[in-house]
């Protein structure tokens, strides 16, 4: 597997990663609005850091593939656009959200930051899932209808699968008691149902690959089965593991459908940057990524962790 692949996809996956953990947050306000005390103390801290791994994520796909990122950028420009700005809305609500001292506009802000966050998930969802079917996209003419991208089995298949990895990280970061206390086990089998089932439908190469590889879902089937025995046994230790079940389980995806995009059509290692320059980018990423993660995991746990 290409190292420039694999650099850029772990940032995507630390993006996707934090994001979802934030959609599960978003997710648990909807189920009961008494756990947002919990919930507000989680996101704070966090919804900077998402912007920072997304903003990262770009500029590092600009170094990796950069004769195609004006084409995939004006084949995405409507579904990038809506998502950027309902980004900004879920941003601008958190901070009314935390300015505001007025009970019921607190609440009505929260309403507003849930409903822009499931958007902007829905259409982060769909960007990904198209990139990988190619439903919806004209590589001839380098259009994407944005209507078929979002709505079609794949893509739906796709976003309940996300939204039961979310609610398994947040029924056990929250300690949420709706639904019985095996509800993580069942969300995080179905997310790994939904994911394959749809992969394999969708994806033509994925069977051959899933069947070949299964070797790649191993590290994170452990972590699921030891952040669940953590949580059965009510240790503080099961949020860092189904943590770190959620950004395995993404790299595990993107080595399993590697090298493929848009259905088959395309690889990725086509429009890899072959410049001299190229694989000191890359490393420039890594370390560069690394120092970033380790500061905001110091920032996350100075006002988040050690409040609790």
């Amino acid at each position: 597997m290409n190292a420039q692949y694999i650099i850029n996809y772990v940032v995507l996956s630390a993006f996707l990663t934090l994001f979802i953990a934030e959609l599960g947050a978003a997710l648990v306000f909807v189920i009961n609005r008494r756990y947002y005390p919990r919930v507000k103390a989680f996101i704070t801290p966090l919804w900077g850091p998402i912007g920072t791994f997304a903003v990262f994520y770009l500029v590092n796909t600009e170094a990796t593939y950069p004769a195609a990122l004006s084409t995939v950028g004006t084949m995405y420009i409507a579904l990038g656009m809506t998502a950027g700005l309902f980004f900004i809305l879920r941003n601008a609500f958190i901070m009314y959200s935390e300015a505001h001292h007025n009970p019921r506009m607190d609440e009505l802000y929260r309403w507003l930051y849930v409903a822009a966050t499931l958007v902007v998930a829905f259409l982060v969802v769909t960007i990904f899932s198209s990139v990988l079917s190619g439903i919806g996209v004209n590589l001839s003419e380098e259009y994407v209808d944005p209507v078929r991208a979002m709505f079609n089995p794949f893509n739906a298949l796709l976003f309940i699968a996300f939204a039961m990895m979310a609610l398994s990280i947040s029924y056990v970061q929250f300690n949420v008691n709706e639904l019985g206390r095996h509800f993580p086990l069942v969300s995080v089998a179905l997310s790994y149902i939904i994911a394959i089932a749809a992969s394999w439908a969708y994806l033509p190469y994925f069977a051959g690959h899933f069947v070949s590889n299964i070797y790649l879902v191993a590290p994170s089937a452990v972590l699921a089965a030891a952040g669940l025995a953590a949580y059965y046994l009510r240790s503080g230790i099961a949020k860092y593991l189904m943590g770190a079940w959620l950004l395995v389980s993404i790299e595990s995806y993107g080595a399993l459908q590697y090298p493929y995009m848009f259905g088959g059509a395309l690889q990725y290692t086509q429009f890899l940057n072959n410049s001299a320059m190229a694989l000191y980018a890359s490393y420039v990423t890594a370390a560069g990524g690394t120092m970033l993660a380790v500061f905001l995991a110091i920032f996350f746990y100075v006002n988040y962790l050690k409040r609790q």
